[in-house]
């Protein structure tokens, strides 16, 4: 299967599940993600679209400790991160996502989480095509890279491209999936 058939079996399976049903799955990727990296200050999350594992709990949480939370701006083929002030400081952005109106990044931030559609167990993923997050990991590249997924966006095996930026774990309801060196 090509990338676009992988992208449009997994979009359908998603959307197949209730939203108490992703709900519950959400909850115990955040949890865990939570657990593992709650003491880091710079934080840079996606906020979710289209059924993604829900961050916005997360990032509330986060925000209430005084941790430093951004997430992207698009800006013509490329993304930039802006700092979140608050869910009341959203505006929408391109492809209809919400975008925070805060200052730009400009420190070194501890992780990245980063979206997908599917992912494999050598940390290879799949976003939604336009190529934003390799883009930006390809400059960025010294911090920690984690994707939240639901267990059934996982597969046998992606084939990638030399654009193609894996992450370094992936967190699901299940499991904590860490990149093989």
């Amino acid at each position: 299967m090509n990338k676009q058939d992988i992208r449009n079996k997994i979009k359908v399976l998603r959307n197949s599940y209730s939203c108490d049903e992703l709900s519950i799955k959400s909850l115990k990727i955040i949890n865990a993600f939570y657990k593992k990296y709650s003491f880091l200050n710079i934080f840079l999350f996606y906020y979710p679209i289209e059924n993604e594992v829900n961050t916005l709990p997360l990032i509330e949480r986060l925000f209430a400790e005084d941790k430093k939370i951004y997430l992207p701006v698009v800006c013509g083929k490329d993304m930039i991160f802006k700092q979140f002030e608050g869910f009341d400081k959203l505006s929408t952005g391109k492809f209809g996502i919400y975008e925070p109106e805060g200052k730009i990044l400009d420190v070194a931030p501890d992780i990245v989480c980063i979206p997908g559609v599917a992912f494999d167990e050598s940390c290879n993923r799949i976003g939604y095509g336009g190529g934003y997050y390799d883009r930006y990991l390809a400059v960025e590249n010294t911090i920690i890279k984690s994707a939240f997924a639901y267990e059934f966006q996982i597969i046998d095996k992606i084939e990638t491209e030399s654009f193609d930026k894996p992450v370094d774990e992936i967190f699901t309801e299940n499991r904590i999936i860490i990149r093989r060196a």
